[in-house]
């Protein structure tokens, strides 16, 4: 019974032997260069290094320079590297010799020692690849716009720097979730919040917004605040426009657009023949944010906001628009909650009124006629949380 194992055993031992030497014998077949240069001619140096390898080594007219290496038993491919990497050069087994060349599209070699690869992106596309290679890298690639892949022609070791430099980059970037609240309280009320853009204050409803600047303050809980404006709102001094979300890829624009749009009749032509035609106004609240994730939990924003609204008409009726617009930028830590305001607008109406007939009589008719102006303050807040998802 154990004479069968016992030849098994041998037979696996001299398969695993006779492998552990061929791959020493392919190992032992690649020659070893020993040669001192002191500013050789590199076509010359290569030259010598093919007589002590015995295999031709074949230079284009690309190749030129002056080498000064000391080399002691170095394998061949690893003494070329070492000669030619300092020009920019390379060197491709072919078969039976090696071919070197400068690597350069216009090279009359570069047919020769050039291959063909695809790089698949995963989060960049084409351009945006081309864009992060250096401009000695970028002549090998190719793209076609929108895709996500781009093709690579070139020596195989440019084609290998190329997919590292590209791997530092295209990694899958993260998503913030952009919590918004769009307010609207009136002058009175904003103030009792606290919210007073020139300094730190608090008001009867008790929120703390610390220290605020110019265009607003940080504090961690927007249930809270959330809350306080819907008690505002039940008692008429405030109105919550809009409540949206969205997510946002790291670096790229989103928009949050809550607008209303309004038609106007233009008039043009003679009074004889007119033509009407139909314009439309947008009026509202647009959000244009731009987030960059840093430090893993911190997101600086780039923040745009635009109220407008149409307060009246003007020459031929013509809409008039107001609008208010800010633009900052900001550092926030993911789920703290920015807030915008100061973007206040006085609207003051003006009504007449008179009694019948008795106000339309010369000079005496002013008895007769009465003019009443009230004027409304309002207060557009924006409360802004964003969230690395």
């Amino acid at each position: 019974m154990k004479s069968p194992f016992l030849r098994l055993f041998f037979t696996l031992c001299c398969l695993i032997l006779a492998c552990v030497a061929l791959a020493h014998g392919e190992e032992a077949e690649e020659p070893l260069i020993t040669n001192v240069f002191v500013d050789t001619d590199i076509r010359e140096a290569l030259q010598d290094v093919a007589s002590q390898a015995g295999i031709p080594i074949l230079a284009d007219e690309t190749v030129s320079g002056y080498v000064t290496l000391e080399l002691s038993e170095v394998p061949l491919s690893r003494a070329l590297e070492m000669m030619l990497t300092p020009f920019g050069c390379v060197a491709v087994k072919m078969d039976g010799y090696y071919l070197v060349s400068s690597g350069s599209p216009e090279s009359p070699a570069f047919r020769n020692i050039a291959k063909s690869e695809r790089i698949n992106l995963k989060d960049l596309n084409a351009e945006e690849a081309l864009a992060l290679l250096p401009d000695f890298y970028a002549q090998y690639a190719k793209a076609i716009p929108g895709k996500r892949f781009i093709t690579v022609t070139a020596p195989q070791p440019i084609i290998d720097e190329i997919r590292r430099i590209l791997a530092l980059a295209d990694v899958p970037r993260k998503q913030v979730v952009i919590d918004a609240v769009v307010t609207e309280v009136s002058g009175e009320a904003a103030r009792n919040l606290g919210i007073e853009w020139g300094g730190a204050t608090t008001g009867p409803y008790g929120l703390q917004f610390g220290e605020l600047a110019s265009i607003g303050g940080l504090f961690q809980r927007l249930e809270r605040v959330v809350a306080t404006i819907h008690l505002l709102e039940k008692e008429g001094k405030a109105r919550i426009r809009s409540n949206p979300r969205l997510v946002v890829l790291d670096g790229e624009e989103g928009e949050i657009r809550v607008t209303r749009e309004e038609y106007y009749a233009i008039v043009t032509g003679t009074a004889t023949f007119p033509t009407t035609s139909l314009e439309t106004i947008s009026a509202g609240v647009i959000l244009k944010v731009r987030p960059y994730v840093v430090d893993g939990e911190e997101i600086i924003l780039t923040l745009s906001p635009e109220v407008s609204n149409v307060v009246g008409a003007g020459l031929q009726d013509l809409p008039v628009v107001s609008r208010r617009i800010v633009s900052t930028t900001v550092r926030v830590k993911t789920g703290e909650t920015l807030v915008l305001g100061g973007l206040r607008q006085l609207i003051e109406v003006t009504t007449e009124g008179k009694v019948p007939l008795l106000g339309d009589i010369p000079i005496i008719g002013a008895l007769f006629r009465h003019k009443k102006t009230t004027s409304e303050d309002k207060d557009v807040v924006i409360l802004i949380t964003p969230s690395i998802l």
